[in-house]
């Protein structure tokens, strides 16, 4: 996890696995950044267009905060905490977002909209997984990317058990693992 604040003034907490590249100043008419992985922005309003480049579209801002997951190989999500955005896909298709909104880009390209919970996305800025019903083989995606570890299911059904509840990120991975096995589903080695 890394945090940065960028010549005009905007906040960037990026996520584990992240890459962002950007201009040392930003003395231009826009501000361009990209991005590989996860991060949460906070932009400083300054009237020039800011700019979210990924692998699959670009978010267009001018001042606000929001959350970009764009890891190679899945789907890029783009929540809207505040303000507002414009999500613009490779196609060129676009989705404009209020706040509590996510834009969802799937690997085949397809954009679509949605209604999210903004902590399930962005809480791990703040230090916490949030999970809502969210299937056991996302959870640990997720926490095998932050602990760096690898996962292997013995018995495959597992994968779709649904778990709920907030984690602290900077907490041992073993916290998790002995809810886990106290749900007498699943166990661990």
């Amino acid at each position: 996890e890394y945090y940065l604040c960028l010549a005009d003034g905007t906040k960037v907490w990026l996520n584990s696995e992240s890459e962002l590249t950007y201009p040392v100043s930003m003395g231009g008419i826009f501000r361009d950044v990209r991005l590989k992985g996860e991060a949460y922005f906070d932009v400083t309003k300054d009237g020039r267009p800011f700019v979210v480049e990924t692998n699959l579209g670009k978010v267009n801002v001018l001042g606000t905060s929001f959350g970009v997951m764009a890891y190679e190989n899945e789907a890029v999500l783009t929540t809207l905490v505040s303000g507002k955005v414009m999500f613009t896909g490779k196609e060129g298709k676009s989705v404009v977002l209020a706040p509590g909104e996510q834009a969802v880009v799937s690997l085949a390209g397809t954009l679509t909209k949605r209604e999210v919970n903004v902590e399930e996305y962005v809480g791990w800025k703040d230090g916490w997984y949030i999970f809502k019903e969210k299937r056991l083989e996302d959870v640990m995606h997720t926490l095998s990317r932050w602990y760096d570890v690898s996962v292997f299911y013995q018995n495959p059904k597992v994968k779709d058990i649904r778990f709920s509840g907030n984690l602290k990120r900077y907490d041992s991975i073993r916290i998790f693992l002995e809810v886990l096995a106290g749900s007498e589903e699943v166990k661990y080695k």
